[in-house]
């Protein structure tokens, strides 16, 4: 069943929790791999939903990494307490949730086995992901703000640390509201916004961060290329695949550029990321261009990501690949042999 969430009709929503959780039931919540805020913030919200309306034993998991300082210090400073999915046995849970991600795509960690009962996503629903419930809107710009309006509908109370959570949340999926943000993302971040705690808030925002951040910015700016409207840059080997989102969404916002891609081989995957501020080519399209098996692509029409398998056969075939990849994208935005130019000049560095 796929549920539309509006404000209109949380009641079914809690209709259909209840259906899941009545009893006593227990719930494994797993987020995406590699845990951004909005999955964090949202299974945050939704631990203490379940908890305190239907006194479910309710457990918050991941795979992948959790790696970016802010991440870290936003799960350390508000107490969200999260654990990797192979540590947990998921056979003491009678339900799983999914949150920020569906079953069927390449970015989650939930068994082929297993069987999925909810789904929280702000993401267009796939065709091969199934569940139970599938709790859905594609009109706004974060997971995070369906998770804020049913928390409020349901009349629990806000305490400061999720509010900080689902605040930081919206702000950072939305770019400070300025990325794919609807009135709903704006309406809820003013309800949450009051309540949060402002120290927090700046401190998870501006986390001390290590040395090899400053190494991977270095050799992104060294190395990225500009043609006309597009900027790309390949980071080679990286400890962690944020850290290509990250370089990508700063790229973008070098002058006149409408393009960002940035790509960076982490274990045996080269990790693709997409950003745009064109009206016209949605970024989820051009990403399943780049990507071959479609599992592992996905994204909104200014932002997406993806990830290619790399095959054995040395490095010569990973920098053909990491050209291949390229070659896929500029073409998928009319541009033939486009005649790359350095983004720094050469005395700089």
């Amino acid at each position: 069943m796929k549920i539309l969430l509006t404000t209109a009709n949380t009641g079914k929503v809690f209709q259909e929790l209840a259906a899941q959780l009545d009893g006593g039931m227990s719930l494994l919540i797993l987020m995406h791999d590699n845990p951004d805020p909005d999955a964090l913030a949202s299974a945050f919200a939704l631990k203490q939903i379940c908890e305190g309306l239907y006194h479910s034993n309710v457990i918050i998991t991941y795979g992948g990494l959790l790696t970016r300082a802010e991440n870290r210090t936003m799960v350390r400073l508000l107490g969200i307490p999260v654990y990797k999915i192979d540590t947990v046995d998921m056979s003491r849970y009678d339900r799983i949730a999914l949150i920020d991600t569906q079953p069927g795509r390449g970015n989650n960690s939930l068994p082929t086995d297993a069987r999925c009962n909810l789904v929280f996503d702000h993401h267009p629903v796939h065709a091969a992901s199934k569940a139970d419930v599938i709790i859905n809107n594609t009109g706004v710009g974060a997971t995070a703000t369906l998770l804020t309006e049913l928390y409020i509908a349901g009349g629990l109370t806000l305490k400061a640390n999720l509010a900080t959570a689902l605040a930081y949340a919206i702000r950072t999926e939305t770019q400070e509201l300025n990325r794919e943000a609807s009135d709903r993302d704006i309406k809820a971040y003013l309800a949450v916004y009051p309540r949060s705690s402002l120290r927090k808030l700046g401190k998870i925002s501006f986390p001390k961060l290590r040395r090899s951040y400053f190494n991977t910015l270095s050799y992104a700016l060294k190395h990225a290329r500009v043609y006309r409207n597009v900027i790309v840059a390949h980071l080679d080997f990286v400890e962690t695949p944020e850290l290509i989102a990250e370089v990508a969404d700063m790229l973008l916002r070098y002058e006149r550029m409408s393009w960002a891609l940035v790509t960076g081989f982490y274990k045996n995957s080269l990790y693709l990321s997409l950003r745009t501020a064109q009206q016209k080519i949605h970024a989820h399209r051009i990403i399943l261009k780049l990507v071959d098996n479609k599992r592992f692509a996905g994204g909104h029409e200014t932002f997406a990501g993806g990830r290619i398998a790399v095959k054995e056969g040395g490095d010569n075939n990973l920098h053909k690949l990491v050209e291949r990849t390229w070659t896929r994208f500029t073409s998928a935005l009319g541009y033939t042999e486009p005649e790359w130019k350095n983004l720094l000049d050469e005395e700089i560095y």
